[in-house]
């Protein structure tokens, strides 16, 4: 028997979708493009600035579940004018936007943090620069320390230097992802010691012809002209085990160690989805195989309501996320999303339980995170139990609703609607198969808090050709 107060996230008591102009009232309101920081006990959010508080806004957490905007990055834009003379310079006029844009923050060094940023003169063109600032504290103030990459011009040929994630590969080297359609996703390699390029390139040695357009703005981890908002994970000993049919024995499972890249494709709107890729070295082979240029769909306009008239709020355009690994190794998928389709704006920060499936690929619960764990999933949680479905396909324009009826029956086939359709397993700690339509979905089973349902149940996320997701329904 598996007792639901241990196993299971109790009621989270999430805040309502804040709409309110006032910063204190806004909770996960306004988050855009955010980033996770552990320290001290406690998780901070970065994210893009907007609605007047434009340069970096900060939440914090104590659970990662509530969250409470606590201020800019840089109260004082001035601290900033050294980035903005040296993109008016290359840009040739005065800088149109004066909002920062995808911050990422990391522990630094040498004590206290090191804030990565970018500022882009004109939305919609690559005049953009990414820099370096540091403070003490991971509330700020931060102070500049120095420009990484200034980019402009060249149109769909020099790549877009905003939107910079750090990574570490197995060895403790350093590395910045970047890039937005421009050029495509680049990397480039910084000193762990400094958290400036390690090759110590200027824009100047560049512009003068010093150094190759590939020396100043790095390899390019993906060759695409609609992805953004990057970011590059590190994970050791990831569990793959061999795809074999439903019915037989499974194999003990390879434990190896993978780079996973993600970033975000489509016009920022409604055809908005997060895509994966995955490489066993951190600056190469990431489109190679079954990722491709496209990567592998993680997600798109969906929700759980059944219809149109139902209640409820909806996941539009979800993207531009961090992978997160907290100290205790929860994994979580962290981006921002729209709650009501066809709405340009509010953006809320979201955050949602992650694993690996049997293939070692990222999925992640479509539920909101309420401080549920990973665990052993046991069969009996999951036979004989009925779910709502959301099948996403190659249309990303079009919202999916649920749609009820799904059943795992106890002899291992799948029913919809009473009719079998497939068959189903479970294997190693929470691992999910299911063999439907002549295609194999691989995912994991997860506790969740359901807020459709009320209450708290099993989620199922898995990978196909397309992303398939599960809630439990009672």
């Amino acid at each position: 028997m598996v007792k639901n107060d241990v196993f299971f996230p109790k009621n989270p008591q999430f805040s309502p979708f804040s709409r309110k102009k006032t910063p204190a009232a806004w909770g996960t309101l306004n988050a855009h493009d955010p980033s996770l920081l552990e320290t001290e006990g406690a998780f901070y959010a970065f994210s893009t600035g907007n609605n007047g508080q434009d340069n970096y806004q900060i939440r914090r957490s104590p659970d990662l579940v509530h969250w409470q905007y606590v201020g800019q990055a840089f109260p004082d834009p001035a601290a900033l004018s050294p980035v903005l003379a040296q993109l008016g310079a290359v840009y040739g006029k005065p800088v149109e936007n004066t909002t920062l844009w995808a911050p990422d923050v990391v522990p630094a060094a040498g004590g206290g943090f090191w804030l990565y940023g970018c500022y882009t003169a004109v939305f919609g063109n690559n005049y953009s620069v990414m820099f370096l600032a540091h403070s003490p504290r991971p509330c700020g103030p931060y102070r500049y320390v120095a420009a990484l990459a200034v980019s402009g011009g060249n149109w769909g040929k020099t790549p877009n230097a905003i939107d910079p994630q750090i990574f570490y590969d197995r060895s403790g080297r350093m590395f910045c992802a970047y890039g937005s359609f421009f050029g495509g996703i680049r990397v480039l390699e910084l000193n762990p010691a400094t958290g400036v390029r390690l090759d110590g390139f200027t824009f100047e040695e560049y512009r003068a012809g010093k150094i190759s357009e590939r020396q100043y703005y790095g390899e390019k981890l993906l060759d695409s002209d609609d992805a953004e908002g990057s970011v590059v994970a590190f994970r050791r000993g990831v569990p793959v085990y061999p795809r074999v049919p439903i019915g037989e024995p499974m194999p003990a499972p390879q434990c190896k160690d993978f780079y996973y890249l993600m970033a975000s494709r489509g016009s920022l709107f409604r055809d908005y989805t997060m895509r994966l890729w995955r490489s066993s070295a951190p600056a190469e082979g990431f489109a190679a195989g079954e990722y491709g240029r496209s990567g592998k769909k993680l997600s798109g306009s969906c929700t759980w309501r059944r219809s149109p008239a139902e209640e409820g709020f909806d996941f539009f355009a979800p993207g531009h996320n961090d992978i997160f690994r907290t100290s205790d190794g929860r994994e979580l998928l962290v981006y921002h999303n729209r709650t009501a389709f066809g709405e340009g704006w509010p953006h809320y920060l979201f955050l949602g339980l992650a694993a690996y499936n049997g293939d070692g690929d990222l999925v992640f619960s479509l539920n909101r995170y309420a401080g549920e764990r990973l665990r052993r999933i046991e069969r009996e949680e999951l036979a004989a139990k009925a779910f709502d479905y959301i099948l996403l396909n190659e249309d990303d324009e079009t919202p999916v609703y649920a749609r009820s009826g799904l059943c795992l029956r106890e002899d291992g086939v799948m029913t919809l609607g009473g009719a079998a359709q497939g068959r189903w397993r479970l294997f190693g700690e929470y691992c999910v198969d299911i063999e439907w339509g002549g295609s194999l979905f691989r995912g994991a089973a997860m506790p969740a808090w359901l807020e459709r349902e009320g209450r708290a149940g099993i989620t199922i996320s898995l990978l196909g050709r397309f992303p398939l997701f599960l809630n439990q329904t009672f």
